[in-house]
This record gives C-alpha cells, sequence and structure tokens, in this order.
C-alpha cells in the first residue's frame, strides 16, 4: 500500500506531495480543469492569463501567493477550497505546522485510523480471494455502520475521506452479496457504492464502482445495462493506475461478449479491450492500487477462453485454458473453480459431455470448500445445457445429484 494512499487529499484524487502538508497544486489544477473538460485556453482566458502561464501553474508545486488568485481558480473549477490551501488540514505530526495562509482548520481523520479501516479491508478481500466470500463479509457491516455513524457529523475534508472509505466497503459488500447470491442487496450497495464515489468526483471510485455493479447487472443477465455502465466507466478508467484500468477494459470484453455472436463489430470491441489488457499486463506497473482487483494473465486468458467459445472457436478457448492454467497461482482458490467452469463450458460448446461433466464435478468440489454460492450457480446453468442436450447422459444426471446433494 503506497504512504501517500493514507494523505488527507487521497479521498479528492491520487496527487503527489506538495508543500505544507498539501497535494501538488499543478496536478490538482489539471485534474479538476480536465474533469470538466476545459482545454488550457479555457482556464487561460477565464483567469485572464496567457495559455503558457496555466502550464507553468500546472507544472508547479507551490500555490499561488495570492489567496484571490486561489478563491478564482477554485470557483472556476469548482476545486474544492482545501485543496489549494484555503484552509489548513490539521497535520498528523504536530510538530510539522503548517505555513500556509489560511482560512480555518479543517480535521482531517489521522493516518492511524485510516490504515485500520484499510487494512480491513485489505483482508477482507484477502479472505474473498483466497477462502470464502462469507469469511470476508464477517467485519463489513460493521465498519460499514461505524463509517456512516461518523459520517453524520464529519464535514469537509474528515466525510470526503469517511465517504471515499465507505464506498470502497460497499463495493465490497456488494461482491460478497452477489457471490453469495443475494442479488437486490448487491444492487443496493452497488448504486451506494457509485452514488458516494460520484459526490467525491473520484476517477478510481467511479470506474471501480460502476464495473462492479456491471458484474452484478451481468450476473442477471441484464447485459445492455452492464455494458452501459461499463462504457461509462471506461473514461475515468482511463485516468486511473494500470490495474484497475486493465480490469474495467476486461469486464468490458466480457459484456461485449455476451452479445450475439453475429455482430462482428462487437467481436472486434471485445478483442480489443482483451488487447489491452495485455499490453498493460505486459508494462508490469501492476503494484495494488486500492481497487482490490486481481488483473494478471490467468485472469486475461480465462476471458479469452470463454469469448472464444461463445464465437465458437473451440482450438484457441483451449489454448487460451492451457495459457490460464499455467499462470494460475495456487492461492487464488476461488479462481481455481472459474478456470474449471470455463474448461467445462468449453467443452460443453464442442459437444464432448463426459469431459464437461468430469471437469464440473471437479469445479463442484473446489465451490462447496469456498461457499461460492455464484460460482455454484454457473455450474448449475452448465447442467441444465447439459440436461436440455443430453437428458439421459450418466455423468450428467451424476452432476445433478451431486448439486442437490
Amino acid at each position: 500500500m503506497e504512504a501517500k494512499k493514507h494523505r488527507w487529499w487521497y479521498a479528492y484524487g491520487l496527487f503527489d506531495e506538495g508543500e505544507n502538508n498539501l497535494p501538488h497544486l499543478g496536478q490538482v489544477i489539471r485534474y479538476y480543469r480536465e474533469l470538466r473538460k476545459w482545454k488550457a485556453k479555457d482556464l487561460a482566458d477565464a483567469l485572464g492569463q496567457s495559455v503558457r502561464h496555466v502550464y507553468e501553474m500546472e507544472s508547479n508545486t507551490n500555490m499561488p501567493e495570492l489567496i484571490s488568485r486561489r478563491y478564482a481558480i477554485s470557483k472556476l473549477l469548482s476545486i474544492p477550497p482545501v485543496l489549494l490551501g484555503l484552509s489548513v488540514v490539521i497535520s498528523d505530526n504536530p510538530t510539522e505546522a503548517p505555513l500556509v495562509q489560511s482560512a480555518g482548520i479543517i480535521k482531517a481523520i489521522d493516518s492511524q485510523t485510516m490504515s485500520l479501516y484499510e487494512n480491513m479491508l485489505a483482508a477482507s478481500w484477502q479472505l474473498y480471494y483466497t477462502s470464502s466470500a462469507q469469511h470476508a463479509a464477517i467485519n463489513i457491516n460493521n465498519c460499514i455502520q461505524l463509517l456512516t455513524n461518523t459520517a453524520k457529523n464529519a464535514r469537509g475534508v474528515e466525510r470526503a475521506q469517511i465517504i471515499s472509505m465507505l464506498c470502497r466497503y460497499y463495493q465490497l459488500s456488494g461482491v460478497a452479496a452477489r457471490d453469495r447470491m443475494d442479488m437486490n442487496q448487491a444492487l443496493r450497495d452497488g448504486k451506494k457504492a457509485v452514488d458516494l464515489a460520484f459526490q467525491l468526483e473520484n476517477p478510481e471510485l467511479i470506474s471501480a464502482s460502476l464495473f462492479r455493479r456491471a458484474k452484478t447487472l451481468m450476473k442477471l443477465q441484464k447485459y445492455n445495462a452492464a455494458i452501459q455502465d461499463l462504457e461509462a466507466a471506461i473514461p475515468y478508467a482511463n485516468r486511473s493506475r494500470d490495474p484497475l484500468k486493465g480490469y474495467v477494459y476486461q469486464a468490458t470484453a466480457e459484456a461485449y461478449a455476451t452479445l450475439p455472436k453475429k455482430d462482428t463489430m462487437q467481436q472486434k470491441q471485445c478483442f480489443t479491450m482483451l488487447d489491452q489488457v495485455g499490453r498493460i499486463i505486459r508494462k508490469g506497473e501492476l503494484e495494488d492500487d486500492g481497487s482490490f482487483v486481481k488483473v494478471n494473465v490467468a485472469g486475461l486468458y480465462m476471458d479469452r477462453a470463454q469469448a472464444y467459445t461463445q464465437y465458437g472457436k473451440h482450438n484457441e478457448a483451449h489454448n487460451a485454458l492451457n495459457i490460464a492454467r499455467n499462470n494460475l497461482g495456487p492461492e487464488l482458490t476461488r479462481w481455481q473453480a472459474r478456470l474449471l467452469i470455463a474448461d467445462a463450458q468449453a467443452y460443453l460448446a464442442e459437444g464432448d459431455p463426459e469431459s464437461s461433466c468430469e471437469i464440473a464435478l471437479d469445479a463442484l468440489k473446489v465451490v462447496k470448500a469456498t461457499q461460492s454460492s455464484s460460482n455454484k450457480a454457473r455450474i448449475q446453468s452448465l447442467h441444465r445445457q447439459m440436461q436440455s442436450k443430453y437428458p439421459r447422459h450418466p455423468l450428467v444426471n451424476r452432476l445433478g445429484a451431486q448439486l442437490q446433494s
């Protein structure tokens, strides 16, 4: 976890550190200018300055000396005044006395408390990937309740920090609800996360919340609504760090693969997205970005395999699954089931019920160990397809009996 994650301004954006317990001025101005789709010339004209002056300001760490200038920039771009040093944020370190001129003192949550919530979140996601969503969910509701109660009396920076953390907990809660097939709860949590993310105008929170809600919509087979969320997430993902950006592309490709097979344009878009994910992985800049997504070769090739299966390209699907298998670490227990299910789907699509059933039975063992209702639902869907094609096949009946036990 990067140290700057616990800086008070993290709720507003991923800015480097500037001076006097403030974020990098230039990054703040450029971020909010681009957020409002202003060109440098638009801001220059509004300030009565040259374009060169705007670019110099956006490359500078220091705050403009004139408070009136800072207020003008804040008002023009709707920048929270505290980000421009118009209020002093109490530092975690009492020996660090802020030196900026101020219009007041703003309280922020100390880094120790933020680290506590961050570590709890990280531990819960780790349990989700390696054990079960049920174990991951044990402390989620308590944290959400604590953060919600704290937010009621919070203002300014402190409130933004709490909302940012609350948004991330709602994302996890929604994913856990989806995994246990509580889709109403998943949709409620998903909407809360999206609403909180847009309150903060934080691109990483927005893109993560939108793609996770889209995954719930896909589970409900509401593919058009899912694609709408994912396409809305892409502009924000493009301004996010590589892990989240890659996963939004990957989820979008997965959604495109659900559209009619004859739509060649969507097929092309699907594989273009997956190719972009591949380029991001090859760059190797996949350090944890706080979104807790897993972007790696195994996940990419599982999604490629599913797209190939959807489009009837069976050899390519099996080749992709072999690459995924060779790159899947043993610690990702949940993904072991996902790989087996994708493998079973590929064999069923090419008319091999024996192989499909045997692999599905192996997947069911992993699903029972991880208590994943969503993966069990995938196997049940696969079994229904088998029953419609091979109603008297003994292995199909055996799989059905195992699903009932």
